[in-house]
């Protein structure tokens, strides 16, 4: 069972983990891992209505289907695997889940990859074949960029730092997530700090704090999910919110006047990577899948229908038009939990004493 006083701030909502037995009873009914099945776990939402819609070409080919498990973070999704690993195949995760995999699991839940079973991964930039979510770590190989900077009403302002959200025109009108980890690593961002440095050392650590103090002063209030920092946004009760440049894109289609922007200080990254499940006995088949999902022309209509780069060597304009392409990893601020986890504590109770 994971240790409930270790929480994630995912992209979709600070990590709540859930029960064993009762994510037993949804994944029993998946029947993944037999001869003509994958399973597959994800965050749900628009990314993996996407995934769904190109898996369905795969699976018109090859005759082997793909069944879709949703759930609201990657804590929920590393118990759900560690319970009934023979009901998946294969994931989508961020950093804390592979930090949960090897906390709570003695690296036991998925399988080292071997790149060489995934020849058009060579399509993905080497900068992002050895970004710090993959470097070193042998169970994933990486598969968008997501970012986690401000979005902004064209028709209020103009966003550009860290410390144009703290301008008094915004008083009342910031929101920002409700998450300990993701308020202090935006704060290392905006004073231009590494987190590990700043989570090893007193005087960083509290000057980090006293940024969260900072960017507190305008917050009406704070989300947890994505879909609430877009109806706040939606209804013109916020101006400003942290969140993720793909929503904002959605709030773009739908007619919404906002603007993303990374922080010319950086941001926090929940980039993701593809891992298969240790117990499957469908890898040769979820390689094929990979490798099917690395084709050029496919990654790029994953980005196009979800909103999330796939950093493509040479990437087309399809790529470099979303809102959240990065050209380089070092551009963004890369969150490092064997130093984070230690201070889970601490950083709750100072994020809570802020808001109270």
């Amino acid at each position: 069972m994971v240790d409930n006083t270790i929480q994630q701030p995912t992209r979709r909502q600070v990590l709540q983990t859930g029960s064993v037995v009762a994510g037993a009873a949804v994944a029993g009914c998946l029947g993944g891992s037999d001869d003509d099945t994958l399973g597959y776990i994800s965050r749900g939402g628009i990314t993996q209505d996407a995934e769904r819609e190109l898996f369905e070409e795969w699976s018109a080919d090859s005759g082997i289907d793909v069944t879709h498990q949703e759930v609201a973070d990657d804590a929920e999704m590393v118990e759900l695997i560690a319970a009934n690993p023979n009901d998946f195949d294969f994931a989508n995760l961020v950093s804390w889940a592979y930090e949960l995999n090897r906390l709570e699991h003695d690296e036991g839940l998925f399988a080292e990859i071997d790149v060489d079973r995934v020849p058009n991964y060579d399509n993905v930039d080497d900068a992002w074949q050895s970004a710090p979510l993959v470097d070193d770590n042998p169970y994933g190989i990486f598969y968008y960029i997501s970012t986690q900077g401000l979005i902004y009403n064209t028709e209020h302002g103009d966003i550009s730092s860290w410390e144009d959200m703290k301008d008094e025109e915004y008083d009342g009108e910031l929101t920002l997530q409700d998450s300990a980890v993701s308020r202090f690593g935006n704060s290392c961002a905006s004073l231009g700090y590494d987190i590990a440095e700043a989570a090893n050392d007193d005087d960083l650590y509290e000057d980090a704090v006293a940024e969260m103090e900072d960017q507190h002063e305008n917050v009406f209030t704070y989300w947890t999910a994505g879909d609430e920092f877009m109806r706040l946004l939606r209804e013109e009760q916020a101006a400003v919110s942290e969140g993720w440049g793909g929503r904002a894109e959605n709030l773009q289609e739908d007619g919404y006047p906002v603007e993303y922007v990374i922080p010319e200080e950086g941001c926090i990254t929940w980039s993701t990577a593809f891992s298969i499940v240790e117990e499957s006995d469908m890898k040769e088949e979820v390689y094929d899948l990979l490798d099917f999902i690395y084709e050029r022309e496919n990654a790029v209509e994953l980005a196009q229908t979800h909103k999330y780069p796939v950093p493509l060597e040479d990437p087309p304009e399809e790529i470099t038009e979303r809102a959240e392409y990065t050209e380089d990893p070092d551009d963004l601020v890369w969150i490092d939990w064997s130093d984070i986890v230690p201070l889970q504590e601490e950083l709750e109770q100072r994020h809570n004493e802020i808001q109270s």
